[in-house]
């Protein structure tokens, strides 16, 4: 009876550690995405002041390489596909901390009171960056596919990390691009 109920817990501890899909998708179905073969990607679509341009260079970067990969080449002159993106990016504090606690204690017959006293040291003041990519894919002035995805992040990660990560961010989100009917 105890190992099914410690099988249970198992199973139960497994399925509550499994991540959802941070991936959202959606596209006109009409569309016959096997036409296009060339792509431009567009100002990006930022309307925030604070907007960091390394970033949106990153981004960029990582969709071209992306799509290059289809494989549609790159042109500015009448390309079949206008891609446009932007980010936004939220702070989640990091709430690590140390807990001390001090009591008092019985034994047998005997027994000693005391006074009870906590305190919170915070480990790392850090804090977690959640960017989220929207990726806007249009032929002729008519949107076709629409993406978006996340990554969690450091606040101070070095820089080479931080291109991998939204490479990795951007290719995860265009995988399914162009769709499979």
């Amino acid at each position: 009876m105890m190992k099914n109920i410690i099988g249970f817990l198992f199973i139960l501890l497994l399925t509550a550690c499994g991540s959802t899909p941070t991936t959202k998708v959606d596209y006109n179905e009409e569309t016959n995405f096997s036409e296009f073969k060339s792509f431009h990607i567009g100002k990006s679509a930022s309307t925030s002041a604070d907007a960091n341009p390394i970033l949106l260079s990153r981004i960029e970067k990582a969709i071209k390489n992306t799509l290059m990969q289809k494989p549609l080449t790159v042109q500015s002159e009448s390309p079949d596909l206008l891609v446009t993106f932007h980010y936004a990016q939220q702070e989640k504090p990091n709430n690590s901390s140390f807990s001390i606690g001090l009591g008092g204690s019985s034994m047998g017959s005997r027994s000693s009171t005391g006074v009870g006293v906590s305190t919170s040291i915070p480990l790392d003041s850090s804090v977690t960056v959640i960017t989220k990519i929207f990726i806007d894919i249009s032929h002729n002035g008519k949107a076709v596919w629409h993406g978006t995805d996340i990554y969690e992040g450091e606040g101070d990660m070095p820089a080479i990390e931080k291109e991998k990560i939204i490479a990795t961010t951007v290719s995860r989100l265009l995988a399914g691009f162009p769709p499979k009917k």
